[in-house]
Order: structure tokens, then C-alpha cells, then sequence
């Protein structure tokens, strides 16, 4: 911790914090879940999505249908305690730490 003044007020910072947004994705499969659509990449931190070109939409066709995504993590198939160890642990640590954080589900 650093103290840091500000005029009359002092606060605490956290040393070596990084102000970075971290993604992370949970893939949860269900009975029909599309396997032959989504390939995860060997570091466990991309996916690819493809979909086939909708053939009702005729020969010319632009329909996106490759997206690739780079991310902190993919959670594939993951517990609920896992999700949480890897994603909130930190975050609600340092909220009861008077740390501001977020998580969006």
C-alpha cells in the first residue's frame, strides 16, 4: 500500500494493481451443443466460432460467418468454483478491501 495526499485528504493506493478489464468467457454445454462450431485454442485463452453460410440467403452472399476472440480465459465446461477461484475471487476480495470492482455476467 502507498499513502498519496490529495490537498487535505490522504488515501491508499494499492502498489502494482493493474487498471486493465479482464475478459473471460464460460462456455456451458447443453444436449445440443454445436461442437462442430466452436474450436478453443490450445492456450486456453481464444475461440473460434463458425457458423455455415445460410444457403437460403442465395449465391452472393456477405453473412459474417468466422469470428475469432483472444481473452484472459475460456471456462469450458467449468464448475461454479472454478469460475469463481479464476474470475471473482480477486475482485470480491478487494471490494470487502474498500477496492472498487466489477463483474458482469
Amino acid at each position: 500500500m502507498k499513502r498519496r495526499k490529495n490537498g487535505n485528504k490522504q488515501y491508499f493506493t494499492r502498489m502494482g494493481t493493474r487498471k486493465k478489464v479482464h475478459a473471460f468467457v464460460r462456455v456451458k454445454p447443453t444436449d445440443d451443443f454445436a461442437h462442430e462450431m466452436i474450436r478453443y485454442g490450445d492456450d486456453k485463452r481464444s475461440i473460434d466460432i463458425h457458423l455455415k453460410k445460410d444457403i437460403r440467403r442465395g449465391v452472393v452472399n456477405n453473412q459474417q460467418t468466422d469470428w475469432s476472440f483472444k481473452l484472459d480465459g475460456v471456462l469450458h465446461d467449468a464448475s461454479q468454483d472454478l469460475v469463481y477461484e479464476t474470475v471473482a475471487k480477486d475482485v470480491v476480495s478487494q471490494a470487502l478491501d474498500g477496492y472498487n470492482g466489477n463483474l458482469i455476467n
